[in-house]
């Protein structure tokens, strides 16, 4: 049975404000791609979230990765996760949607990624949390268009992980850091799951690119 998923490929360039161009295709059954740059001032500087339709091959074998990293400029290092559920603004409620986007995101809207690895005791919880509350909290911020979330399969190279991940894509124009968003991200529940955590967050902003 297929597993779908997304690579992401993780990216320095060599040279300072670099454009590393990221292969089309450098795993199979991918079915979209999505071009981000970092919008936080932090490094890794380029992402690109490869929308895969079943990511086993690249789960047995480092050689996809080896012929990327030959092939690059500066550091590479991938992610590979597997889909767990969504939302979509359409119906923010309904956690039962496909791997891929209903829509790409345009061009400049943003992109947040936030790894999170509670620990194993309290795993389900986080889960709950984050279907029941976390998902709709964040699917009320200003500009919010849709969410998915993945489980750490496998990585290449050298990067920091979480366990799980949950990928937000809002507006350009958006409400983060406002006072939908602070409510959101300061109930009682969220804090239960900040200190059940085994180690911090992993928080990233991206925007997507021209």
């Amino acid at each position: 049975m297929a597993s779908p998923g997304i690579l992401m490929r993780l990216a320095q360039p060599a040279e300072a404000n670099g454009d590393a161009q990221p292969p089309l295709a450098p795993v199979p059954n991918v079915t979209s791609v999505l071009q981000l740059e970092a919008d936080d001032g932090e490094t890794p500087q380029l992402n690109t979230l490869y929308f895969l339709g079943d990511i086993s091959p690249i789960l047995s074998s480092a050689s996809y990765f080896e012929k990327d990293t030959e092939a690059s400029q500066g550091s590479v290092a991938w992610v590979v996760l597997s889909f767990i559920n969504g939302r979509e603004s359409n119906d923010p409620t309904n956690a039962s949607v496909p791997n891929n986007l209903n829509s790409p995101p345009a061009a400049n809207s943003v992109v947040v990624v936030n790894g999170s690895t509670p620990r194993k005791d309290k795993e389900q919880d986080y889960h709950d949390w984050y279907d029941q509350e976390h998902g709709l909290k964040l699917s009320a911020v200003p500009g919010w268009n849709s969410a998915r979330r993945y489980r750490l399969v496998k990585s290449y190279g050298s990067v920091e992980t979480a366990n799980f991940y949950g990928v937000n894509f809002y507006d350009a124009e958006n409400g983060l850091g406002g006072p939908v968003w602070q409510a959101g991200v300061t109930t009682e529940w969220t804090l239960r799951i900040r200190s059940n955590a085994a180690k911090p967050n992993i928080r990233r902003i991206w925007k997507v690119r021209e």
